[in-house]
């Protein structure tokens, strides 16, 4: 009965996993929802079921203490990451139009030059929460803690590179996305292996800060957005 329990849970993980995704996409390329309001949606969807899954499904709470020897290489790949991402935007900047990324922002997020700043603190602070929440708090170690390790790292590495199409759909070229979700899915794994190995969520939340923090100087002084 515990077995047969057990894969039952892994499935409600995995379909719950697959489908807040799903729906986030649609909300944004289909019904072209302005970010705001999007993110009213997003914070159910990746904070508040998952929590009561968690909480009430899987008896588990999110791991979030952190020794202080794992601080320490938790903040030195922190930086580490905010330089690979300033590296690679200057390798790939000549292939990015910015025009197409400015429209995206203006026409379906309803982002203005007087609103980018808020939103920009936002995207450091809460959002990478809420991601973190959902991709490693939720799915990596929830089927971590079934022992499904594996499958953890690669399921949530490809749900954290496949979300974000939706919010980069009309940006890129078809080769620059792909390289762009290869580093998504890099990072996933990066983020994993941080969880993992501090065991907490902490780990990959402050990592995620400083490469938020890299996108958005690379867009206000790199591609010189509202500028």
């Amino acid at each position: 009965m515990t077995i047969i329990n057990n894969k039952k849970r892994i499935l409600i993980i995995i379909i719950i996993s697959v489908l807040c995704v799903a729906m986030l996409f649609f909300i944004e390329q289909v019904l072209n929802i302005p970010y705001s309001i999007k993110t009213i949606f997003k914070i159910p969807l990746f904070v508040i079921i998952p929590f009561a899954i968690k909480k009430f499904l899987l008896k588990e709470k999110l791991s979030y203490y952190m020794k202080k020897k794992h601080l320490k290489l938790t903040l030195l790949c922190s930086v580490f990451v905010i330089l690979i991402i300033m590296l690679a935007f200057s390798i790939a900047n000549g292939f990015i139009d910015t025009s197409l990324i400015v429209a995206d922002f203006e026409d379906r997020m309803k982002i203005t030059k007087s609103t980018f700043i808020f939103i920009a603190v936002y995207t450091i602070i809460g959002n990478a929460f809420i991601e973190e929440y959902f991709f490693r708090g939720f799915i990596f170690q929830s089927l971590h803690n079934k022992g499904l390790t594996k499958s953890a790292y690669l399921l949530s590495a490809l749900l954290f590179a496949l979300y974000h199409i939706g919010v980069f759909l009309t940006w890129f070229t078809i080769p620059i996305m792909i390289i762009v979700l290869f580093g998504l899915f890099s990072g996933g794994m990066i983020f994993a292996f941080f969880v993992q190995k501090t065991n907490s969520v902490l780990a990959s939340y402050f990592i995620h800060i400083s490469a938020d923090i890299a996108i958005v100087l690379i867009g206000i002084f790199g591609m010189r957005l509202y500028s």
